[in-house]
């Protein structure tokens, strides 16, 4: 799926966790209806338990008379408790299931959800069209719509932010921006990759077929692989 998927990274992160997350309790969520935070949230869930808990990432110095290579190394737990969701003073929920409002003023809103995100990935104007989805009145002084800005931050963390580093070689100082979706699923899709790999490698040594490979565990299908090639590359 990760390979193959031809829709947006939107519409894969959301497949993904259809397939991999279920609730405790046993009862059916609606994915795509989360808030952008929680469907990143169990992005960075689901890395961590598939690669650890250390998430690395380089960025080349931009100086030009460095161009070194800088190494960013954060954990998950961490990260995810840098960014965590607080409570808002001066909000409260509002008559409809979803939407809370500024007492003191005639506005209302929500947190945008995957739901949101998969529309706007085919909108001509996204910015205006989320603005349209999500706040009531849509059209508001720059001003209050900082204040609106400032509380969904707050209650849902947007967990897209740019990393600040240090050269080691020269001391400047660096930015790279992190945004978990993009990472993940190209980490999952590197790996992935491999699995065609497998599949060839144990369908031409055994002659299994490629169901019968997907069902191994991953683990057994990895050492299988590695003794074919250990075997090959010692004959």
């Amino acid at each position: 799926m990760l390979m193959e998927y031809g829709r947006h990274d939107a519409a894969l992160a959301i497949e993904l966790i259809r397939r991999l997350a279920r609730a405790e309790d046993g009862e059916s969520i609606t994915w795509e209806a989360l808030t952008v935070h929680d469907l990143d949230t169990l992005l960075l869930r689901i890395r961590q338990l598939v690669f650890g808990d250390l998430i690395r990432a380089d960025i080349t110095c931009p100086r030009k008379d460095c161009g070194k290579r800088i190494d960013i190394a954060f954990g998950v737990n961490k990260y995810l408790n840098h960014h965590s969701p607080r409570r808002v003073s001066g909000v409260e929920p509002a008559s409809e299931a979803g939407w809370v409002r500024l007492p003191d003023t005639p506005i209302s809103f929500r947190l945008p959800t995957g739901t949101d995100q998969l529309a706007l990935t085919v909108h001509p104007d996204p910015e205006k069209e989320l603005m349209d989805r999500c706040l009531r009145p849509a059209r508001l002084s720059a001003s209050l719509v900082r204040r609106v800005d400032r509380a969904m931050e707050a209650m849902a963390p947007s967990l897209a932010h740019d990393l600040m580093g240090r050269c080691p070689e020269c001391s400047a100082t660096v930015a790279i921006y992190f945004d978990p979706r993009q990472f993940i699923l190209r980490e999952l899709r590197e790996q992935a990759g491999f699995v065609y790999e497998d599949i060839h490698l144990l369908a031409e040594h055994y002659h299994w077929r490629e169901a019968d490979i997907l069902a191994l565990p991953r683990e057994r299908r990895i050492r299988y692989s590695e003794m074919v090639r250990a075997s090959r590359s010692a004959a």
